[in-house]
């Protein structure tokens, strides 16, 4: 029984240590973000912080790793992890299927619902989504709202995919509402607290979406690092990884 255990120990630091090792022995892990996304990743003093960066820290120092993060729009971020040019990317990214074919997830470490926000002294509410023609609506280029109007929105009549301005990032889709260039804009509603509390920006929800978003980390197709990093997230476990997220939203 005590070979067992050994043997079992000696497996374990084996996988740990083996997802680092396959990037190389001294390489550093090539991370690609799009921080503009509070509070999961964002710039603040020069900084990037925020939820996401405190995880893959974490991650990083309980496996002897050390990682360099370059900064990208939302759609180059997603295209540096599809193409291989960075190992992993996170910014609060959502899982879907479309995705998947392109890269791997993570297992889900935050569940966010959608809200459509507007200015409040605006005072838009959508009480019907037919109400949704009279206004334009903006989010980032290749965001998950995409397929939300393509395949919800766009077949029942409510709004067209054509319609939709489209930004680089959030920090410009709310630029473009606070200046009056478009009404709604397309949030997560963790986004939406952060914009309030932290930031004391005047935006509002004008509707609440259905449904849940789950959030993960992307790693390029196939990657061990994945697999190890989904164990370290195991070995967070719920209530720490809950302990990182409120320090960032409450």
């Amino acid at each position: 029984m005590k070979n067992m255990r050994l043997l079992a120990l000696v497996l374990f630091i084996t996988f740990t240590l083996g997802a680092c090792s396959d990037q190389g022995s001294n390489s550093t892990i090539k991370v690609a973000v799009s921080p503009t996304i509070p509070p999961m990743l964002f710039e603040k003093d020069g900084k990037y912080t925020g939820v996401d960066l405190e995880i893959f820290e974490g991650y990083c120092k309980s496996r002897g790793c050390s990682f360099k993060m370059t900064a990208y729009d939302w759609l180059g971020m997603l295209g540096a992890v599809s193409s291989g040019q960075a190992d992993v990317a996170f910014s609060g990214i959502s899982i879907t299927d479309k995705r998947k074919e392109a890269m791997d997830f993570s297992n889900p470490y935050f569940i966010s619902t959608w809200q459509l926000i507007g200015l409040q002294n605006r005072h838009i509410k959508i009480n019907d989504l037919s109400d949704l023609k009279k206004y334009s609506i903006a989010y980032p280029t290749g965001s998950v709202f995409d397929d939300y109007v393509k395949t919800v929105l766009q077949p029942k009549g409510y709004y067209s995919v054509d319609q939709v301005k489209l930004y680089p990032s959030p920090t410009e889709a709310l630029l473009a509402l606070q200046n009056g260039s478009v009404d709604l804009v397309f949030v997560d509603s963790v986004m939406l607290e952060s914009y309030q509390k932290s930031f004391n920006l005047p935006v509002s929800s004008s509707y609440q979406v259905n449904g849940f978003d789950n959030l993960g980390f992307v790693f390029k197709k196939g990657s061990a690092l994945r697999d190890d990093f989904n164990l370290y997230l195991a070995e967070l476990g719920p209530e720490k990884l809950k302990v990182i997220i409120e320090r960032w939203t409450k």
